[in-house]
């Protein structure tokens, strides 16, 4: 038995010294064969196992999955634990989790284990405390493939749930407040609308009624309230006390009216036009109403100084002729309010 397995050997390698190469290419030949026959099996396990989850950033993760299964790995709840995190610190109103497979199996099997491997992940975020109303489930089968492969290929990149947290809305649009009107027009807006109290030396000649040869000169203070609510002007009032003399019935007196003033306000100079009614009373007059013209203009020395400038004519009511009425002039100083 022993000599015929030696000749078997004899024919197969030769015999001789080159028996041991012969045998030694012999098995390199079985090994490579069996190394072959391996492969596809190794492929195989190694397509069957899940790819790595991954957070790509922007509100995007990835879970994935083995192959024709829909369980998550401790790994995938960490990831879907940050997906949940991400949603309550931004705010975002909703989370889409959109499943897929690879293009092994049948299409409509695919499209079933894609909307399966959804489904999980959308539970898993519920567990996290995301509202299922926020959640937006979706199965797209073999579509959209990551890594483009023919029908029929494994590929554990492509067996994967993609969560998108949405942006949350930007925030509204505050118009800006409207400029503040500038200090120069609040200034003029205050001046054309203030108030002016002036008192200053006043002197009037009374021609009188010559009929009865009365003629005297007056000297004194008059005080006057100029009230100007408008642009245009406004009213004052005046009162003047006085002393009469160069006549026959000297003595103190006094002029009280009131005036409607035009006053159009032009910067430091306000110019006025008049119209007066009043009274004179006391020694030097005969007592009575007088109405007439005045004229003049106030002039702002200061910030809130004004120096006042008038001529008047009093018509006496008793008497009313050109001849018989009284010239007044004045000046003043007033604090504007």
């Amino acid at each position: 038995m022993h000599t015929r397995k030696w000749r078997a050997k004899e024919n197969i390698c030769g015999g001789g010294d080159s028996e041991r190469a012969c045998t030694t290419s012999i098995k390199a030949l079985v090994i490579l064969s069996l190394l072959t026959l391996m492969a596809p099996v190794a492929h195989a396990q190694t397509g069957a196992q899940a790819a790595p989850p991954e957070v790509e950033g922007g509100g995007r993760y990835i879970v994935t999955f083995g192959l024709d299964q829909a369980t998550l790995t401790e790994r995938d709840r960490q990831v879907i634990a940050q997906a949940a995190e991400d949603y309550r610190r931004t705010g975002s109103s909703q989370i889409t989790v959109t499943g897929y497979t690879d293009t092994s199996g049948s299409a409509d099997y695919n499209l079933q284990l894609s909307q399966h491997r959804a489904q999980t992940v959308a539970d898993e975020l519920e567990r996290e405390g995301v509202p299922a109303t926020d959640i937006v489930v979706v199965g797209r089968g073999e579509e959209n493939l990551l890594v483009p492969t023919a029908d029929g290929v494994v590929e554990p990149r492509n067996r994967r749930v993609e969560i998108v947290v949405a942006e949350p809305p930007p925030p509204p649009v505050v118009a800006a407040p409207a400029p503040a009107p500038e200090p120069v027009e609040e200034v003029e807006e205050e001046e054309a609308r203030r108030s002016v109290l002036t008192i200053g030396p006043v002197y009037g000649h009374n021609w009188g009624e010559r009929n009865r040869g009365n003629q005297n000169d007056l000297v004194g203070g008059e005080l006057v309230y100029n009230a100007f609510p408008g642009f245009l002007g406004g009213a004052s009032l005046k009162q003047a006390v006085l002393y009469s003399f160069n006549g026959e019935n000297d003595g103190v007196n006094g002029r009280s009216a009131v005036s409607l003033d035009f006053a159009p306000d032009l910067g430091i100079v306000r110019p006025f036009l008049s119209a007066n009614f009043g009274g004179v009373y006391g020694g030097g007059f005969q007592d009575g109403i007088i109405f007439g013209p005045e004229a003049g203009f106030n002039l702002n020395l200061i910030e809130a100084v004004d120096m006042r400038l008038k001529v008047a004519y009093d018509f006496q009511a008793r008497e009313l002729g050109w001849g018989d009425g009284i010239l007044w002039t004045g000046l003043g100083f007033g604090i504007g309010f």
